[in-house]
């Protein structure tokens, strides 16, 4: 699992073509099973990636890179992969998934802060099981 968000992380990064400046967004989201804290790229740009983490009964991480189809200035939708890791340390199982996304941006005075609404696909190859997640949650952009 290492070895596969390894990966996806450094396509991301070869994958970016516009000059990097230092955007940040960090954002909650409750989700089915708990609630994840998110620190990520610029939502904005085309390409976008963040890392999650669930702290619930359990502890998870996770890597989402994502893939703006609709860019406009009070919304973007995108899709993307997460892959990640259920309950880090004790009988952890590793997942990934297909997330379907909608950054509403209502506030046309402060655009850096967001509502998402997202759904995804999960699948768990170790325990050969799927569901589906889905969520809300508020994300804001420092620039």
């Amino acid at each position: 699992m290492k070895k596969l968000l390894f990966a996806a992380l450094t396509v991301f990064l070869l994958l970016q073509h516009e000059e990097s400046k230092a955007q940040v967004s960090v954002g909650i989201y409750q989700q089915n099973f708990g609630t994840y804290l998110a620190i990520g790229s610029d939502p904005d740009k085309k390409m976008f990636g963040e890392g999650r983490l669930e702290g619930g009964n359990e502890v998870d991480i996770e890597g989402t890179f994502g893939y703006n189809f609709i860019q406009k200035e009070e919304v973007n939708f995108y899709s993307g992969v997460h892959a990640g890791i259920i309950n880090v340390g004790e009988g952890s199982s590793g997942y990934f998934g297909i997330p379907l996304g909608v950054l509403v941006k209502p506030f046309p005075a402060t655009r850096n802060f967001g509502f998402l609404l997202e759904t995804s696909p999960l699948f768990i190859p170790n325990a050969d099981t799927a569901y589906l997640r889905a969520g809300i949650g508020l994300k804001y952009t420092f620039r």
